[in-house]
């Protein structure tokens, strides 16, 4: 399979067009000529190119943190249990620092973690409880999806009343942790139609 030619390159047999004895250039892939010096492809002959095609030097393995239904209701329950805190910073802690949240309570999306700190020192004045009515988890690579709906009992004054709200929340995985870096909120529509 491996012989040599007058020129000391390999010839390559069975395999279609792929002709050691022609110059280097002349055996870059399409895709090659789009490369630069940091993006090498295999198979040209160039001795210090030892990556896999289409693989970039240095490239590091990922490795996905086991997600399921149970750590859905897991990361949840320490969302809540944050908010019965009525702390602020420890609410804000659960998210992630580019996170979004789009807040049940307010039309103004929050982008930052001042912002969303910001959102939930006025929400917390209502000291919410809240429970999931119906969840629908689906599963990523360091990421899990957790769509929708839960109901709030919130504290106004001396009157206690439930509010039913859609939910989304994006959880990823990242230095260990599992932070929300979507969470977007919406009381339900008055009626079905």
């Amino acid at each position: 399979m491996n012989q040599r030619q007058g020129s000391g390159r390999p010839v390559i047999s069975g395999t279609q067009f792929i002709d050691a004895s022609t110059d280097i250039r002349d055996r870059l892939s399409l895709s090659a000529s789009h490369r630069d010096q940091r993006h090498p492809v295999t198979g040209t002959g160039v001795p210090h190119v030892a990556a896999p095609i289409d693989t970039p030097p240095n490239e590091t393995c990922v490795v996905c943190a086991p997600a399921t239904l149970r750590l859905a209701e897991e990361l949840f329950e320490h969302w809540n249990a944050a908010l019965q805190t009525g702390d602020a910073d420890r609410v804000t802690a659960c998210y992630a620092e580019d996170a979004v949240l789009l807040p049940t309570v307010s039309n103004v999306p929050r982008t930052s973690p001042t912002e969303i700190r910001d959102y939930f020192l006025h929400f917390l004045e209502k000291q919410p409880v809240g429970r999931i009515d119906q969840r629908n988890v689906k599963f990523g690579c360091n990421k899990l999806t957790d769509a929708g709906t839960y109901t709030f009992r919130v504290r106004e004054g001396d009157e206690t009343r439930e509010v039913p709200a859609r939910y989304t929340f994006v959880y990823e995985h990242r230095d260990g942790v599992w932070k929300i870096v979507h969470h977007h909120s919406s009381m339900m529509p008055s009626d079905d139609g």
